[in-house]
């Protein structure tokens, strides 16, 4: 039986509503609290809440055993909504419990028709063990990908229908991706790879489970995610009630998105929700991640510090960390409050941490065979560290200041393009070219969109900046942007900062 309204399908009507309500949505990993959208009117929203009603009585009674009221209360609620997933579900539950087989799995197949593609539920469901053996059942369950490819179809009507015929949609049967993004094709095709590459190291170095259902990543325009995004800051989210990814940009938040796309997935088979600070602290580990080739020659994801860790440095030296031991205990709504950011850094630090020790998959592997005795992962922490909290979050405050954070600051002697940054999806998008300076020099223009600095991709400021002041002034760079829909390898010679033919200072790049 399920027994959540925020029940994990891809039906269309799901993903609707939660596409037009991501404004009002909490954080990524927020849980849905609606199951659907309806049409606005009066009646609808009525019939919405008496359907809502008969669902959550149907579910208290089937737990209670009262089968005969409960089959009663089902069927008055799909008489007002014949195709709401979660009753046919229910009811298919409530049938295999009294005997009834092939209505059972009759029920079963309305069900994922009409979006209930959770199959990992359906096949850890107590409810259902009693049709197992049943040859209909396993035919049923033999159809899975038909099911799931059908409901992925769904997800890319609604997107057409929410974003119009002007961006890209593409279903990847193979890795479990659905995209539907305001990019061109060589973007499209750039960040596909990168997820799926970024999905085989994640999987052989962390993740035991691959996902089970489609995922569906949105890389809008810069305007259409202010509107679905209002809250200043947020640069993407994902809800994993709805398989749902959405991203302002290429970069590190798709990486960071991805991850806990993957975190949750893991998760699914052994129905398991990990505490906040360990699913941001994973994300964060791998927002400035470098690929570097293992012995073997497999492309490996590897961790570096982020500009996290600056402000990380800052509060340690005055005495303000939080405590690991009320990290830990976090809920959601704390984490997220007035010391969000540190908690973050922290939480990615920790996590940076155990990687650089190679104690990161033994400390996670700890905590998912530990976490019927403890939700937090402090005791996972210190059997892995073999030490007590708060002896092991001296040793990881000593060694966190120790680490050289990367270089953000444009000081008077940083390398000068002069331009101003705007937005764009894909890139470093010039909005204004200085006039006498070197990107003028170079014929850049506005609108041109940077998107690799000598062959290597850079998408946003947290791998821009310290790319570029990692260079010195008369340094020769070779850039590689998008100009409309044409690419261009750019070389340009970096000016200077205090030099007055360059056209004055730049004004610091957009932050992501």
């Amino acid at each position: 039986m399920n027994t959540s309204f925020a029940y994990r399908i891809f039906a269309i009507l799901v993903l609707t509503f939660a596409i037009a309500s991501l404004s009002h949505a909490g954080p990524a990993t927020a849980p849905a609290t609606r199951s659907s959208t309806r049409p606005t009117t009066k009646v609808a929203q009525t019939k919405e809440s008496r359907v809502r009603e008969l669902t959550e009585k149907s579910i208290r009674l089937l737990n209670r055993k009262k089968y005969p009221e409960a089959e009663s209360i089902l069927a008055e609620a799909l008489s007002l909504d014949p195709k709401e997933p979660t009753n046919l579900y229910n009811m298919a539950c409530l049938l295999a419990l009294t005997g009834r087989k092939d209505s059972a799995v009759d029920f079963l197949e309305r069900s994922a028709d009409e979006g209930f593609i959770d199959f990992i539920h359906i096949t850890q469901d107590t409810d259902l063990i009693g049709l197992h053996e049943d040859a209909r059942y396993k035919a049923f369950m033999g159809k899975k990908d038909q099911y799931q490819r059908k409901a992925a179809e769904a997800v890319v009507d609604a997107l057409k229908k929410r974003f119009g015929q002007d961006y890209l949609y593409e279903i990847d049967d193979a890795d479990k991706l659905i995209f539907a993004t305001n990019t061109d094709r060589p973007t499209l095709d750039a960040l596909k790879q990168n997820l799926v590459r970024q999905a085989h190291s994640q999987w052989a170095q962390i993740f035991e489970h691959k996902p089970d259902q489609y995922i569906a990543v949105v890389v809008p325009t810069p305007r259409e995610f202010h509107k679905i995004m209002p809250i200043q800051g947020v640069e993407g989210f994902y809800r994993h009630d709805v398989r749902t990814l959405i991203a302002k940009g290429l970069g590190f938040v798709t990486t960071h998105e991805f991850t806990h796309a993957l975190h949750a997935a893991d998760l699914d088979p052994l129905g398991q929700e990990h505490p906040i600070w360990l699913v941001e602290g994973m994300a964060v580990l791998f927002e400035r991640a470098e690929y570097e080739k293992s012995a073997d020659g497999d492309e490996v994801l590897i961790p570096k510090d982020n500009e996290r860790l600056v402000r990380l440095q800052a509060e340690a030296r005055q005495k303000k960390l939080m405590p690991l031991a009320r990290l830990l205990k976090m809920d959601q709504k704390e984490f997220l409050g007035e010391r969000v950011l540190q908690c973050y850094a922290e939480s990615g630090s920790v996590m940076q941490y155990l990687y650089d020790h190679q104690l990161l998959r033994k400390f996670y592997d700890a905590f998912k065979t530990g976490y019927a005795k403890d939700k937090t992962g402090r005791a996972a922490l210190e059997e892995t560290v073999g030490q007590k909290l708060e002896v092991f979050e001296e040793e990881w405050k000593a060694w966190m200041l120790t680490r050289l954070p990367p270089n953000q600051k444009m000081g008077p002697d940083s390398p000068y393009l002069g331009v101003d940054f705007g937005e764009a999806n894909d890139g470093m998008m010039i909005q204004t070219v200085k006039t006498g300076g070197p990107a003028a020099r170079a014929k850049l223009r506005v609108g041109d969109v940077i998107i690799a600095v000598d062959g290597i991709e850079t998408r946003d400021s947290m791998t821009f900046i310290p790319l570029l002041v990692s260079h010195k002034p008369g340094d020769r760079v070779i850039l590689r942007l998008r100009r409309n829909h044409a690419y261009l390898e750019v070389p340009m010679i970096l000016g200077s900062r205090n030099d007055p033919k360059s056209g004055g200072p730049a004004t610091k790049a957009a932050s992501s």
